[in-house]
């Protein structure tokens, strides 16, 4: 995982303010106590697995800027992505790598896969709750030049 365009310090900072983060998968954490400390156990299981492909039209659906109804804790199992993150001191992108734990807390933010990847999809809710994905209606921009 790496941060684009920003001090990794400064975009852990950042992004602790909208309630995100993002574990690397060589942190001091691995992926069970992360989901453990972020969902109860009775949340904590894998909702499903899915394959996602770099999209056609980069600014539609996860691409658009949007915030989830419920705590997200999902995990990359394999491909690269970017993600990027509003927050009250301007943007946070980060390419997203397997092994990374995506923690959000209701953050905006927007996601497009860079090669086909595989996701770990969990969050909190009933068994039956989706994501209850909102498209909050920020313009798209272009998306971060990654090095």
């Amino acid at each position: 995982m790496r941060y684009v365009g920003i001090d990794a310090d400064e975009a852990r900072r950042r992004l602790a303010t909208i309630g995100t983060e993002l574990v690397p998968p060589d942190s001091d954490e691995d992926e069970g106590a992360v989901v453990a400390r972020v969902l109860p156990d009775s949340e904590s299981a894998v909702r499903l697995e899915v394959e996602l492909d770099p999209p056609d039209e980069p600014d539609a659906g996860m691409g658009a800027w949007h915030v989830n109804g419920e705590t997200e804790a999902h995990t990359v199992r394999s491909g690269s992505g970017l993600v990027e993150f509003w927050t009250p001191s301007g943007p946070v992108a980060a390419v997203l790598e397997a092994g990374v734990v995506m923690v959000v807390r209701g953050g905006e933010h927007r996601y497009r896969p860079l090669t086909m990847q595989r996701w770990a999809i969990r969050h909190s809710g009933d068994p039956d709750a989706d994501l209850g994905p909102r498209v909050t209606g920020r313009p798209p921009t272009p998306w971060p030049e990654i090095d």
